[in-house]
């Protein structure tokens, strides 16, 4: 009975004492990190939290610190990561990665400390980006470059019609992938942080063959010269001496299109002094008091060709604001033109 009484104490003492000894290994390594613990790769076993954070600033801090350059033709743009919002919380991960290594009891511990074994543990520690502030780097590089194409036009002269040339514009290719790549690459430390990007082509909406499909003729009319001239396709093809406003009613200068046409024209009287009696009348085509013969082109409401009676009157500033023009001619200006061609009058 004394025997087996000290065999239990002599194992008492020999269980307090291997706990004593395991526990003690544990304190010893308390304040260090793990062996076999890793931070993004990196080892950290056996440093103390400060030590390893100190580490990990000096090996990722120059990486994530790397600015993305993009490159368009001879043009290099530069993004620096404070720019792009990179954060990387390296302290959390420490942190995280010292708790992984004090998982398990004191015996497990102390066990893995005298035996030399480890955690085989690797913590990730997230790099941040603002993706809206690399969107908007993007954006710059577009504005940069952009160059919005140019609609080929009419420009009109009294005495002839240039043509502005349509000119194709550029912009940036691909600008939501770029940005794309650029977020994952600055996410990424080690990886490439130099990009390619290319300018691709915008065509006019408009070319000069298109504008003359759309518009091929215009019209213009010199009131000094008393002449309206028809171009098609740039090229002068008629030429009509015709009568317009006399200096009391003019004939208003300015840029216009053909805004109607009407065969045997009714003359809606305008409400003016010159007309007198028949002011706000109506008188119908054929009819010995309508002035407007054969056809009428309207290019600035009341205001339009029309053909006259009173042919003995063109070449001169005669009518109260219209262009007054022959039966023929205006049959023939008529043929010419449709709703929307343009009409200058100077």
């Amino acid at each position: 009975m004394r025997r087996l009484a000290v065999t239990a104490i002599l194992l008492l003492l020999a269980v307090v004492g291997g706990y004593g000894v395991l526990a003690y290994a544990d304190t010893g390594v308390a304040a260090n990190m793990a062996p076999g613990t890793r931070v993004e790769g990196i080892e950290v076993s056996g440093l103390t939290r400060s030590e390893a954070l100190r580490k990990l600033r000096g090996r990722i801090g120059p990486q994530i610190g790397r600015p993305a350059e993009v490159r368009l033709g001879a043009r290099t743009f530069s993004l620096d990561p404070e720019e792009a919002g990179v954060r990387i919380d390296l302290p959390a991960a420490v942190d995280r990665a010292f708790a992984a290594g004090r998982s398990g009891n004191v015996l497990e511990r102390g066990w893995r400390t005298l035996s030399g074994g480890s955690v085989d543990h690797d913590e990730p520690a997230r790099i941040r980006v603002d993706a809206s502030a690399v969107r908007t780097f993007v954006g710059e590089i577009h504005r940069e470059i952009a160059r919005k194409p140019v609609e080929a036009k009419l420009d009109l002269e009294v005495d002839r019609v240039d043509v502005t040339k349509g000119k194709a514009g550029r912009r940036l290719t691909g600008r939501d992938d770029l940005a794309k790549r650029i977020t994952a690459a600055l996410q990424d430390r080690s990886g490439k942080r130099t990009f390619t990007a290319r300018a691709e082509t915008v065509k006019p909406k408009v070319t000069e063959d298109e504008l003359f499909d759309r518009q091929p003729v215009a019209v213009t009319v010199s009131r000094a010269g008393t002449t309206v001239r028809v171009f098609r396709r740039a090229k002068l093809v008629r030429t009509y001496k015709v009568a317009v406003g006399e200096p009391k009613y003019p004939t208003p200068p300015g840029s216009y299109v053909v805004q109607a046409m009407s065969r045997n024209p009714t003359w809606n009287v305008p409400n003016s002094d010159w007309a007198g009696d028949l002011a706000g009348k109506t008188i119908p085509p054929g009819d010995p008091r309508n002035p407007l013969v054969a056809r009428f082109i309207h290019f600035n409401g009341a205001v339009g060709f029309h053909g006259t009676k009173s042919v003995n009157s063109l070449g001169s500033a005669a009518s109260h604001g219209c262009v007054r023009m022959t039966a023929g001619d205006v049959i023939d200006l008529f043929d010419l033109v449709q709703v929307g061609t343009p009409v200058l009058v100077v």
